[in-house]
């Protein structure tokens, strides 16, 4: 499989896991009176980040040449871009209810809790849509050529919670993580066994 693909592959796995923690914190709120804000404000300062900058950054570079070689194969897909602009607005909007909350208090739980919850689906989505379309149409779609010039663009920067160079502000959520995994939530069975997290 093209080095590009396996990266985004994977990145999803991390992303799905992310979202589970944090339906997992707005679920529990009821019983914990609030959920732990250093482990959501890591979450959302990662989505505000990185897949934007990199994650996006390479699927949308793959959609190009997708459109280059089979433009009816694109339209099957749809817009790319539009989708992870759109991503980008839930991920925004859930960042504004949280600073709402630690700052002037103006949002509602049901309201933070809200916006929690459609940017999880929102990105679930997103994530089912690339994994039954999106990827298996590049598969067929592009070139050895093409898969080539796409691992020969990828940058070296690390993920900064799941790469080799992490980055301390997320070790809240680097200790949710470990919790998560030891307690064997089922949230995160969706992972093949063998294939937890390295954090």
């Amino acid at each position: 499989m093209p080095r590009i693909l396996e990266i985004l592959q994977k990145d999803h796995q991390q992303h799905d896991l992310l979202l589970s923690i944090l339906e997992k914190q707005v679920k529990d709120a009821h019983l914990t009176g609030e959920p732990d804000y250093d482990v959501v404000s890591e979450i959302v300062d990662y989505f505000l980040t990185y897949p934007a900058e990199f994650h996006h950054a390479r699927e949308n570079k793959m959609y190009e040449k997708i459109l280059a070689r089979d433009p009816s194969a694109a339209d099957e897909i749809g817009h790319i871009e539009e989708e992870h602009e759109a991503g980008e607005a839930y991920i925004k909007a859930f960042a504004g209810a949280l600073a709402s909350v630690l700052g002037t208090g103006i949002v509602t739980r049901k309201q933070f809790a809200n916006a929690a919850l459609e940017f999880i689906e929102s990105q679930r989505r997103h994530i089912r849509m690339e994994e039954s379309m999106f990827f298996p149409t590049a598969l067929r779609v592009l070139t050895a050529e093409d898969w080539n010039a796409l691992d020969d663009e990828l940058s070296d920067r690390a993920d900064p919670i799941f790469g080799s160079q992490r980055e301390a502000q997320f070790e809240a959520l680097r200790q949710e993580i470990v919790e998560m995994q030891n307690a064997r939530e089922p949230a995160n069975d969706r992972f093949p066994a063998g294939q937890e997290m390295s954090v």
